[in-house]
């Protein structure tokens, strides 16, 4: 298995990307989205040990958690939902 991007994209990231971000679009275009947003994301802070927000770019912002990899590559685990304007606490 080969990965394409900053991160390792699990299949459940990719599926939540479709659902709570772009609905529509087929697995494919998802994964190449995503594999977009792993070079452009920039870190936001961590949320938990081992995992980490980050924040892709504009227009959409989208959301995401990275777990660290444990010394491999980073892995995105799941795409959360559009930001609403609130602060929250991820």
């Amino acid at each position: 298995m080969s990965a394409a991007g900053a991160w390792f994209i699990t299949p459940h990231s990719v599926r939540r990307y479709i659902e709570r971000i772009e609905p529509g679009l087929t697995y494919e275009q998802a994964l190449g989205a995503l594999v977009r947003l792993s070079t452009e994301a920039q870190r936001v802070r961590d949320i938990a040990p081992g995992l980490a927000l980050y924040r892709g770019p504009k227009p959409l912002r989208v959301r995401l958690r990275v777990a660290d990899g444990n010394g491999g590559l980073p892995q995105l685990v799941t795409v959360l939902p559009m930001h609403d304007g609130w602060r929250s606490r991820c």
